[in-house]
């Protein structure tokens, strides 16, 4: 149980498709095609009226072309809908089974595996390599966990040995950010499926792994900078030596194409060779059911290694170098995730650069900088986190201004003072149902317009 690849893939054939969000999303897009088909005017060589014109459009070779070009356009729109709604692999699946029935051997449909092949043997060399490690002391708790030693051997294979995965595109640069206190650089990568994997490598500095460790993992914290979390909550505690926990986020992002996401996440923490490793991924659990109108994302990776390092710009003090892998799929075409990812990287690490440094400041009122945090969060297995978020809270809100000034072209982070002030959460988002409300009549009136227009010119 627990292995990096048990949600790769979608859980069915058709899993994810939802024909009214569809058509509502198709709808506005069509209709806008259809009325700046109609706005724009004919060249007059197409006019019907000229010899040329009544030639071209009545012959066969002008009917052939307006066939030629719909077709072109419902096979794209049929690939887009066919990519995002199925398995990678139905198609040969189902041409192997119809070949197969010419050939009088019978309908034998064979559905590729919600896993892709490439992820199949990342596991299958994990296992071996988990049952090789007779290094490990691990707890049979532990060992019985959502994540388990093969998603880290997973992030190690891809991560730090970059191993080759057959049908990967390469590693594409992507962004370089220098800020005050933290440096960030960005690449990405095609998988065979289609999909993209993102790795990135922070640092941060004055900061050890220890404490960036509690950082990324502490959800009362990252809800104040990270304003992409609408909602969290814990659903089970694990072991607490490795941090294993089970939580549940609701995401909402800035981009209208892209509705609310809930996600339920399995995270567990080791410590390997001086390095900490952090492994989160989506899973399923049964305290966790679907909640109607928001779409649940399944398949969900990141993972990451943060090690203590000499700061760059100061050798006397330390720096954390975090390498992180990502791979999420949000269920919307390919080429939209990637835009989203890109143009939300930047505000995203801006907002994180001054948010790390409060953190810290706050941390180091508690312990020192090597040691770990009796009460960081996902420790304390109990719900005496909320006077610790009081007391580490107050001391963010203290000393934000500092970290404001300090942090020159660096977005603003605000640090609400009680718990009570997190947002509440939202069930379900009509923004698009309200946006294609919002244009349906005025693009029927514009198009009733143009016609009657076009009528009385006509007489």
């Amino acid at each position: 149980m627990g292995v990096a690849g048990d949600n790769f893939g979608l859980e069915g054939w058709l899993q994810g498709l939802d024909a009214s969000k569809l058509l509502i999303a198709l709808l506005p897009v069509w209709i806008l095609g259809a009325l700046i088909g109609m706005l724009l005017p004919r060249p007059r060589w197409l006019e019907t009226s000229t010899r040329f014109g009544a030639y071209w459009m009545s012959s066969p070779s002008g009917v052939l072309l307006r066939r030629f070009t719909l077709a072109v356009h419902g096979f794209v729109i049929a690939r887009e809908v066919w990519r995002h709604c199925t398995i990678p692999g139905t198609f040969h699946a189902i041409a192997a089974a119809v070949w197969g029935l010419l050939q009088g051997k019978g309908f034998d449909l064979q559905m590729p595996a919600d896993t892709p092949p490439h992820v199949n043997a990342l596991i299958k060399d994990a296992k071996a390599a988990s049952n090789d490690s007779t290094t490990q002391d691990v707890s049979a708790a532990a060992a019985d966990w959502h994540i388990t030693e093969a998603d880290l051997h997973f992030f190690q294979h891809r991560a730090e040995e970059d191993v080759v995965i057959p049908g990967a595109g390469k590693w594409e640069h992507m962004t370089d950010l220098r800020l005050d206190s933290l440096t960030y650089t960005a690449w990405r990568r095609r998988l065979p499926d289609g999909k993209t994997e993102y790795k990135s490598t922070t640092v941060a500095d004055d900061a050890t792994a220890e404490e960036f460790m509690d950082f990324y993992l502490d959800d009362s914290s990252r809800h104040t900078w990270d304003t992409m979390i609408s909602d969290y909550d814990i659903v089970e505690n694990g072991p607490s030596n490795e941090r294993c926990q089970v939580v549940h986020w609701l995401r909402t992002f800035p981009f209208s194409f892209i509705s609310q996401r809930e996600y339920v996440i399995g995270r567990r923490v080791w410590k390997q060779n001086g390095a900490l490793y952090g492994i989160m991924k989506s899973i399923k659990h049964p305290q966790a059911p679907e909640t109607s109108g928001i779409v649940r994302m399944d398949v969900f990776y990141s993972m990451w290694r943060s090690r203590t390092i000499p700061d760059p710009k100061d050798p006397s003090r330390p720096a954390c170098e975090t390498v992180l892998l990502h791979h999420e799929q949000f269920k919307i075409p390919e080429n939209l995730s990637r835009f989203a990812v890109r143009h939300g990287m930047a505000g995203f690490v801006k907002k994180m650069a001054p948010a790390v440094k409060a953190f810290v400041t706050a941390r180091r009122q508690r312990v020192d900088a090597f040691a770990a945090d009796p009460e960081a969060y996902g420790v304390a297995h109990s719900a005496t986190h909320t006077p610790r978020l009081g007391r580490t809270l107050s001391v963010i809100s203290s000393t934000e201004s500092e970290i404001s000034e300090s942090s020159s072209g660096s977005s603003e982070v605000s640090y609400p003072c009680r718990l009570s002030q997190r947002r509440p959460k939202k069930v379900k988002s009509d923004r698009p149902v309200r946006r294609v409300r919002s244009l349906v009549v005025p693009v029927l009136a514009a198009g009733a317009a143009v016609f009657v227009t076009r009528l009385n010119k006509a007489r």
